[in-house]
């Protein structure tokens, strides 16, 4: 644009003296010179991490970021009746999924205030008459401690380094919370955290007639609270979860649910740059949902008392570099499940294991394979498979 204005003046004004310009064309006043108005350059932030800037007119520094990951997923293989042994199931998963964040940072009097926000669309080709899922997996704002929004669940500690071709049995969930975060000394941190329970509720079965089974309506929040320690050789969390197992139907009592967790992340350079084994233990008691346990109730009701399920899990994971390109990642969960006796469902147990290879030829592309097999002991009946493996292919910015 500025090419187009500021060329025709310099002509006009090089070839009037020599009397080409015809006196019609020329202006009756001097034309001032034509300037570009100042560019305002936008001013690099680099107290946060790299790619931030200062939003303009504002103290404010904001990261914008995204991934575009591409699956193509065999879904399970396992033991009939499974997706390839049956033809109403969809034996493969075609997905397209997009990712948008956004990480704002202010210095204010009041402290420093972050505010994050995490966008996913998804496109499956296992639900295409619906079209895409918008989905806002994170949004949160922390200061001084505090956390309020939707972020991952305060109870959560090692959930995986594998792509996930199939779930593993552990805490793993992203909810809305209202936390407080002391940081002591020595790496020492302590929280406290009310969350909403609704995707962990996982109900009571009313054994009598089978009239009616679930969770009654969300009354009180969950109860949270953490210690943590983060050291040079790693970090270590303790984490205990209470919350309301509420029948649907007022002829069976209301019980107390609760779940403990215990885990640990140990650095091992020795091994590699950038390894890493995890070890964890969980044990629920009318909270189930914290094992990420399919088809099993927190508690049963036999019409007169409530009575909760007993679960634990024990889990595992290792992440090894062969090469600053070039990495693997093991995790595996076993968990043991106990409904009360005389009831309709039978105690279960459950192995997962799940491993993947990636390759990141250049900073931010990655490219991989991710292979994984459960096996579920379910007592009194037949045992059962899953299999599944995915090939992905990812862009992060």
């Amino acid at each position: 644009m500025l090419r187009r204005i500021v060329l025709p003046l310099v002509f006009s004004g090089l070839m009037a003296p020599v009397g080409v310009a015809k006196a019609a064309d020329l202006p009756e006043k001097p034309t001032l010179p034509v300037y570009a108005e100042p560019l305002n350059y936008v001013k690099i932030c680099d107290a946060y991490g790299a790619g931030y800037f200062v939003v303009p007119g504002t103290t404010t520094c904001l990261g914008i970021g995204g991934r575009v990951r591409v699956d193509a997923q065999a879904l399970n293989f396992g033991s009939p009746p499974s997706n390839w042994s049956e033809r109403q199931y969809e034996g493969m998963r075609y997905r397209a999924r997009s990712y948008l964040t956004l990480d704002a940072y202010t210095d204010s009097e009041f402290g420093l205030i972050k505010a994050y926000s995490e966008m996913i669309v998804t496109s499956d080709s296992t639900n295409v008459s619906r079209g895409p899922d918008l989905t806002l997996n994170q949004a949160y704002i922390q200061f001084n401690g505090f956390t309020f929004g939707r972020t991952q669940s305060f109870f959560d500690f090692f959930t995986g380094a594998t792509y996930g071709s199939l779930n593993r049995n552990w805490a793993d969930d992203k909810t809305w919370v209202a936390a407080y975060t002391a940081v002591l000394q020595n790496g020492i941190s302590v929280s406290a955290s009310l969350e909403d329970p609704a995707s962990r509720v996982e109900g009571v079965y009313y054994q009598p007639d089978h009239t009616w089974s679930g969770a009654g309506g969300n009354r009180l929040p969950s109860a949270i609270v953490t210690a943590r320690i983060d050291q040079g050789w790693g970090t270590a969390k303790f984490s205990a979860a209470f919350q309301e197992v509420r029948p649907l139907d007022s002829g069976a009592d209301t019980t107390l649910g609760w779940a403990l967790g215990l885990g640990a992340i140990f650095n091992m350079p020795e091994l590699g740059d950038g390894d890493a084994i995890a070890l964890q233990a969980q044990y629920t008691n009318g909270a189930v949902g914290y094992l990420n346990a399919d088809d099993v109730y927190d508690a049963y009701s036999d019409g007169n008392k409530t009575k909760n399920t007993n679960a634990y899990s024990i889990s595992a994971g290792y992440t090894h570099y062969f090469t600053p390109e070039v990495r693997t990642d093991f995790d595996t969960s076993f968990m043991n499940v106990e409904v009360p006796s005389n009831n309709y469902h039978n105690d279960f147990s459950r192995f997962a294991v799940d491993w993947d290879v990636a390759w990141t030829p250049v900073a931010g592309l990655e490219i991989g394979f991710d292979a994984a097999y459960a096996e579920t002991f379910v007592k009194g009946e037949d045992d059962f498979s899953e299999a599944s493996a995915t090939v992905r292919v990812q862009r992060t910015f």
